[in-house]
């Protein structure tokens, strides 16, 4: 059998084959390594398709097993909640194995998250983009929306939780339940504008981003609206998706308070035949005509009555 040491060796001159020597992967448990590179490829191809990019220049892909790697590969301004992080200016990748270190996401999640940051930093050469982008096209990339995100978002909406898209560039500050509305409001901004205005558009956007336009300039360009207005236009896209009636109807929502309106009308209808059952007995405790009267003597026949 072969050392722990020479799998990880083994997989790392896999990763470095299918990439030229630009992505090399190290993990402590061997299996992710395999798996990981696996994952790399598909979403390569995935990303290579949609900004014309599939792999950065060169990558170091860290798996990490316990929380004190972690921190000393990722840095401490990581959050807590924090199960992975892209650190483009050191072209490096760290993810805690969750073979070891269970949370929400899976290792196929996180590799495609944090390898769709790594591309898309080296698709504009690493300059800054707006973080609701960069996260928006790492959920996007990753499948990772599922439900939950959705009704944090509805309520999010309806409650007036709303984050403007500029404040997410503060989403390492946030607590977890916020930062959970930052990152699906970034899928949903991100697919609205892929929906809305199409793949040759983020091209168009990213490219001006890459040759040192600002953030307005590169929109305009992009969809003819600067950030203030393609803010308010995705503001009221969120507003009219997310309301009472289309929380209450979403597909899931509305089985689940079916559900639970079935068992409430039952519990009801139980009520109200145990009282009903309860006042028919108390009616017939006060009509019942099983009395003892004790003996009645027979009237005297002969004797007049008063």
């Amino acid at each position: 059998m072969k050392s722990t040491a020479a799998m990880i060796l083994l997989a790392m001159m896999l990763s470095a084959a299918a990439y030229g020597g630009g992505v090399r992967i190290a993990a402590d448990i061997p299996l992710d390594a395999a798996y990981a590179d696996s994952v790399i490829q598909v979403t390569a191809a995935r990303l290579e398709q949609l900004v014309g990019v599939g792999a950065p220049d060169s990558l170091d892909v860290f798996i990490v097993a316990t929380q004190g790697k972690f921190d000393s590969l990722a840095g401490n301004a990581i959050p807590d909640w924090g199960a992975g992080v892209a650190i483009p200016y050191k072209h490096r990748i760290v993810i805690k194995s969750p073979r070891i270190m269970p949370g929400d996401k899976p290792l196929g999640e996180l590799m495609a998250h944090e390898y769709s940051h790594m591309v898309l930093a080296f698709a504009v050469g690493y300059r800054e983009v707006p973080r609701w982008l960069d996260e928006g096209m790492a959920m996007y990339m990753s499948a990772e929306w599922n439900w939950d995100d959705n009704v944090a978002m509805a309520r999010a909406v309806i409650v007036g939780g709303e984050i403007p898209l500029t404040e997410i560039e503060y989403l390492n500050r946030f607590t977890a339940p916020k930062a959970q509305v930052a990152y699906s409001e970034s899928y949903l901004a991100f697919k609205y504008f892929l929906d809305t205005y199409g793949r040759s558009s983020l091209r168009i956007l990213l490219s001006g981003i890459a040759s040192g336009q600002t953030i307005d300039d590169a929109l305009v360009a992009a969809i003819g609206a600067d950030y203030g207005a393609f803010e308010r236009e995705f503001s009221a896209y969120l507003h009219g998706r997310y309301n009472i009636v289309s929380l209450l109807f979403d597909s899931n929502l509305f089985w689940i308070l079916l559900a639970v309106i079935v068992i409430i009308g039952f519990i009801i209808v139980r009520l109200r035949r145990r009282r009903r059952i309860e006042k028919l007995d108390e009616y017939d405790d006060l009509h019942s005509t099983d009395f003892d009267y004790g003996e009645v003597e027979k009237p005297d026949e002969d004797k007049p009555w008063d």
